[in-house]
């Protein structure tokens, strides 16, 4: 009997809902509709558009029924991390949610450890210090004496606003409220005393609930409180073999590196080195760090698409390769790589700043910034096998990142690891899975998992490491460049 499970995944800058069927032990997708999402500025505020999206989940919506009827089993929402919505009394929406670039949580690093040292904010959390996590928005909330924070009787992430909107039901799913820099990922629960010395609010928080929760329905049709953070939903589709040992890379605008673990790793190695313990599905922990990823690659080709260039993905990555490689050198995670811009101005500044010569042709600039992620995946990954005492053979990459083949095997390159491509689209997928979970129709993520690897073999494909004496030589050139750039520019906050 076939079943049909409708998954909204939301990314940073496109949206789509995907029906996926179950039959005969495998699955197949199909996408309803597409639609695009990321940031409006508004007299020097970055929002987000929230209700272009509601609008566009329920046109999918109203698709998948269309199509699918009696048969349409459940819908789960996915998206990225760490943004927020505040509500009134009466459950209106106060204000469109602000964009995690958006620049309010500037300098809320050292107002936050002015109050508490940022080792104690670590040993509550587990997380890694990023000044877009939900803690700094709402530490500038509470500074700026905000009409929305003061007048809020809730407040639901991005995830839980959208569910919310859809059932009339406000709950907390535990992945994403694991993103925010005030979960103890060890109590299993809002890190209170944490927000009380901050001062920030702590009677703002939904009911949490556990991931293959339902929490009620839309129009009849169940809502599955899914690993709603998208990397939650990613890493529960890595199609891992019992007893693998490997490091999981969701690749896309971001890249989160990472594996998976039974209980979060909070110790002063794990700070030094900003990893991060967020929520899993099914009781796990994924340890891992988030990086820059394609955005670097994605402000390149729309800077350089505005100025008529017209430059397809294809085109880019051969670009990259007709350059010389290991010319130079350049560290995506760099804060200047972070944000909207002119990116190959900024990558230009950076070979200068760093005593590097200039690139000056886009293909220099390309094959600066592709192998700049490669030497920074080399590198975290020789610290995650650090931090977790285990040897990890494989680097498995799941997400709409893997398809840039240019990339995989540059990684594979630089890690000296075999890389493992595939699921392309992993956070629908996961999202998937875990609707079956909920309903029933699969008895454990390990079953799931056994269904992805059955499903989507054709799109699984295998790089194995080229040229290691030269990318190890590399690696360490990146490193003396890159530390030396960090040793000058870095001033101590807060111990």
């Amino acid at each position: 009997m076939k079943k049909h499970y409708l998954a909204v995944d939301l990314g940073a800058s496109s949206g789509r809902t995907i029906v996926g069927t179950f039959e005969d032990g495998k699955l197949s997708l199909k996408e309803m509709n597409r639609f695009w999402n990321g940031p409006t500025e508004i007299r020097g505020t970055l929002y987000w558009d929230f209700v272009h999206l509601f609008r566009c989940i329920q046109e999918g919506i109203t698709l998948a029924k269309k199509e699918y009827g009696d048969g349409l089993v459940s819908m789960g929402i996915d998206t990225w991390g760490v943004d927020f919505g505040l509500f009134d009394a009466d459950g209106k929406l106060l204000r469109n949610p602000v964009h995690y670039r958006d620049s309010r949580t500037e300098g809320m690093f050292e107002k936050v450890f002015e109050r508490v040292p940022k080792t104690e904010v670590f040993a509550q959390t587990g997380l890694q210090f990023m000044e877009l996590n939900t803690l700094y928005q709402l530490m500038s909330r509470t500074l700026d004496d905000s009409f929305q924070y003061k007048a809020a009787s809730k407040m639901l992430f991005v995830p839980d606003l959208l569910n919310y909107w859809l059932t009339g039901n406000m709950r907390a799913e535990r992945t994403f409220a694991s993103t925010s820099q005030f979960y103890n990922p060890v109590k299993q629960d809002w890190a209170y005393d944490l927000l009380e010395k901050l001062g920030i609010r702590t009677d703002l928080f939904a009911e949490l609930v556990d991931p293959g929760t339902v929490i009620g329905d839309a129009d009849g049709l169940p809502v599955v409180a899914v690993g709603s953070h998208d990397t939650a939903s990613a890493f529960a589709a890595v199609p891992i073999v019992a007893g693998e040992q490997c490091a999981f890379l969701s690749s896309g605008t971001w890249s989160l590196l990472g594996t998976e673990l039974p209980e979060p790793i909070i110790n002063a190695d794990v700070l030094a080195a900003n990893f991060t313990n967020e929520v899993g599905v099914c009781n796990t922990i994924r340890f891992l760090k988030n990086l820059s990823g394609l955005w670097m690659i994605q402000e390149l080709r729309r800077n350089w698409n505005e100025q008529d260039f017209d430059y397809s993905w294809h085109a880019m990555e051969h670009m990259a390769l007709e350059a010389k490689p290991f010319e130079f050198f350049i560290d995506p995670s760099d804060t200047v790589f972070l944000v909207p811009g002119d990116m190959a101005a900024r990558i230009q500044e950076y070979c200068i700043r760093t005593g590097q010569s200039r690139p000056e042709t886009h293909a220099q600039i390309l094959r600066a910034a592709y192998e700049g992620l490669a030497l920074l995946y080399a590198s975290v990954y020789e610290t995650l096998e650090t931090l977790t005492g285990r040897t990890l053979d494989t680097l498995r990459i799941v997400g709409g990142g893997c398809k840039d083949t240019l990339l995989d095997q540059l990684a594979a390159n630089a890690t000296g690891r075999k890389v493992v491509i595939g699921p392309v689209e992993a956070t629908a997928t996961g999202n998937l899975i875990m609707q079956m979970l909920a309903m029933g129709d699969i008895k454990s993520l390990e079953e799931g998992r056994e269904i992805i690897r059955n499903s989507f073999a054709d799109e699984t494909r295998e790089f194995l490491p080229e040229d290691s004496e030269a990318w190890s030589t590399a690696l360490n050139q990146w490193r003396d460049i890159c530390r030396a750039d960090k040793d000058e520019l870095t001033t101590t906050i807060g111990e």
